[in-house]
């Protein structure tokens, strides 16, 4: 977990406490690539207390002097940008902010996003934290882009067969029921509209009992002028996770059914539902040529090696990095004063 966190540092440290030095401040480093700044060990402190409360532990000298090193990183990546004229503007910043908001749901606050950050391992704040990524997609763009395209090699039939039987323990499709689903959903409705919902359904219910083969057609009159809906197809799979989702009630009632089977009415968490059962596909071993499930436009070997094709850009864009910081701490000066590093 420490490494974890350590690693998460380079090139975005918080740089928000990066100023004048006072006078009562020690040096911990001081670096200079265009020009000359200084770390102070109040600095430094403030890095390592962050870490310390997020882990729960004390720091060794070892790893107060590795998130030195990850902070020298990222002030002299942020010189780097600028001798290089590499930047981004504030306008991509905030829409990449506003992006990563939105991915959480739709009022996520920035609160939310911190806290999503520091669950990931990152524990920056958000802004400089996105600055400095994209400041370093940027420069993939412009010094490695031809690199990077090399990189991506399509992965080879032996490399998708290695990464199957690496993960076919994983590639099991569940007992799965296909079915339709005629509801009405009564969360947030009255006691009064809620058994007004279920009376509409009693009486689908009715009709079906002694004719099931009318159920296609009350899936296809269903909207707001028939007092429920309708869900034509639906895969359920026999998961632990599926029967807390569902509803015990209902997802018992699912699996109990046989091909071609209608359900009476049954109470769930967010209503009323009647169901059909389509088709049972029982469990097995998922071969390349199959579909990956709750998927069906992509098979097992397209999932493998769109996952292989990941595993590479991750790759080239970590020892990317590391040249990075590697060329720029050749080229810069830095002067670490270690008496200044025990406290």
């Amino acid at each position: 977990m420490i490494k974890r966190l350590l690693t998460m540092f380079l090139l975005v440290s918080s740089l928000a406490l990066v100023g004048a030095q006072t006078a009562i401040d020690k040096p911990a480093a001081t670096i200079k690539l265009i020009r000359q700044e200084v770390i102070s060990v109040r600095q430094l402190k403030a890095d390592v207390e962050k870490l310390q409360k997020v882990t729960n532990t004390t720091w060794t000298p070892d790893q107060i002097r590795i998130v030195l090193d990850n902070r020298i990183n990222s002030m002299l990546f942020l010189q780097y940008c600028e001798r290089e004229k590499i930047s981004v503007s504030d306008t991509e910043v905030n829409n990449a902010l506003t992006q990563m908001k939105a991915s959480l749901g739709a009022n996520a606050t920035d609160a939310d996003l911190e806290k999503a950050l520091q669950s990931s391992g990152v524990f920056v704040e958000p802004k400089t934290y996105v600055k400095q990524r994209l400041l370093f997609e940027n420069y993939i763009k412009l010094r490695r882009a031809d690199d990077l395209k090399a990189a991506m090699v399509q992965p080879t039939a032996d490399e998708i067969l290695k990464a199957y039987d690496l993960a076919k323990s994983s590639l099991v499709q569940p007992d799965t029921m296909r079915v339709s689903v005629i509801y009405v959903d009564t969360r947030g409705s009255s006691d009064a509209d809620a058994k007004k919902a279920k009376a509409v359904l009693d009486s689908v219910a009715a009709v079906l009992k002694t004719n099931p083969s009318k159920f296609d057609e009350y899936v296809l009159r269903a909207g707001d002028a028939a007092g429920y809906k309708a869900i034509p197809s639906l895969y359920i799979e026999k998961t632990s996770q599926n029967r807390t989702l569902y509803g015990a009630d209902l997802f018992d009632a699912i699996f109990k059914l046989k091909a071609g089977e209608v359900s009476g009415v049954i109470q769930s968490p967010t209503g009323y539902r009647i169901v059909r059962a389509n088709e049972f596909i029982a469990q097995k071993q998922l071969g390349l040529s199959d579909t990956i499930p709750g998927n069906e436009n992509v098979t097992v070997q397209q999932y493998i090696a769109y996952q292989l094709m990941n595993d590479k850009q991750a790759k080239f864009l970590s020892d990317a990095e590391a040249d990075l910081v590697a060329k720029i701490r050749k080229e810069a000066t830095i002067k670490v004063f270690d008496e200044n590093l025990k406290w």
